[in-house]
């Protein structure tokens, strides 16, 4: 038994494909960017974006603190971001942190892989407006002058 199959009865296949892959590009050029409704909040981005990003077995986790940094509670990343000059609130262009995000090549933080564009903006806009922390009270003492000491770094 051979059955045929007109191109007419494949069209509504085709469209149907067609019109899928449409809506997923136009839902994927809206996400992020300006229509980013993510809170610019260190208890977000420190849960959503540095743990899960940074504070691996093998990099920034309490297990094994490379470089010395440790960014796997909200307490401990936003006091070690702070106190270390990787992040001077509302110069973000100024904050390292934002440099290796960026960086190209070994420097790039995760070196694994480049966080998205979207996640970057975020952690800058959250710089930008003072880099407040809003986790768990007691919130960490970072020094004003430990601060403006690495101002000029």
């Amino acid at each position: 038994m051979h059955r045929t199959f007109s191109s007419s009865a494949a069209r509504p296949s085709f469209l149907v494909l067609a019109s899928l892959a449409a809506a997923t590009a136009a839902a994927a050029a809206g996400c992020g960017g300006q229509n980013d409704t993510r809170p610019a909040k260190w208890s977000y981005l420190s849960t959503a974006i540095i743990q899960p990003s940074c504070a691996t077995a093998n990099c920034h986790s309490e297990l094994s603190q490379r470089s010395g940094v440790r960014l796997d509670s909200i307490k401990e990343g936003y006091y070690q971001l702070l106190a270390r000059h990787f992040v001077m609130p509302s110069q973000p262009t100024q904050s390292a942190l934002i440099g290796l995000l960026e960086a190209q090549g070994t420097r790039r933080m995760p070196p694994d892989f480049a966080l998205p564009q979207d996640d970057i903006d975020l952690i800058s806009k959250w710089i930008t407006i003072g880099a407040p922390y809003d986790g768990p009270s007691p919130a960490p003492v970072v020094s004003a002058l430990t601060t403006a000491a690495g101002a000029g770094n």
